[in-house]
């Protein structure tokens, strides 16, 4: 029950949260600043489907989170982080500069995914904001975590990176932004639980 309960929860913010980024992702006659990848970058769209895999697995990762209260953590952290960068697309959009997709079968997921996804909501990176809250919070609990989770969140900041979604930098701030959220809402809920 407390599982179908957490799914309905994850639905229930996620949603909305994915509403209000698609919404400002798909803004028109709009000027974009526009950024640029550095050059030492390189652009491996193929790497584009563990890049998706960090949209879900934050998610079903968050069911493994032993305390409900901790969950809740969880859910206001995420939405404290998008909605600071979300802040930060609306009133400073930026577009990311993106070579040519090359029509090989290995570019088929990527293809697919910026067919949907402008190439917009650059700075700061949001794809870090779940990721970031539950590795933080799974490794609080239990540090057991980290041996899975770390290749994971390396491998999907790599992905990040060479799908040419976001500058290093844009994940560095998106991460700062998740990990404040985080800090911020476990004081909260702490200073909340002592009364």
């Amino acid at each position: 029950m407390q599982l179908l309960f957490r799914i309905i929860l994850l639905w229930a913010v996620g949603g909305p949260l994915m509403a209000i980024y698609l919404m400002i992702n798909h803004r028109e006659n709009l000027a974009h600043d526009p950024v640029t990848m550095p050059e030492w970058v390189p652009f491996w769209p193929l790497l584009a489907i563990p890049y998706l895999g960090m949209l879900v697995l934050p998610g079903c990762l968050s069911l493994f989170i032993k305390e409900q209260r901790d969950f809740y953590q969880y859910l206001v952290s995420i939405t404290i982080a998008f909605l600071v960068v979300g802040s930060i697309w609306y009133f400073y959009p930026t577009e990311m500069i993106r070579p040519p997709i090359p029509g090989d079968w290995q570019s088929h997921v990527y293809r697919e995914m910026v067919s949907i996804d402008n190439p917009v909501c650059i700075v700061p990176c949001g794809h870090v904001i779940t990721p970031i809250a539950v590795f933080c919070i799974l490794i609080r609990q239990n540090s057991r975590w980290l041996f899975w989770l770390l290749p994971l969140l390396v491998l999907g900041i790599i992905s990040i990176v060479v799908t040419w979604q976001h500058r290093p930098v844009d994940v560095i701030y998106g991460t700062l932004i998740s990990f404040f959220a985080v800090v911020l809402t476990r004081r909260l809920f702490e200073k909340a639980a002592q009364g």
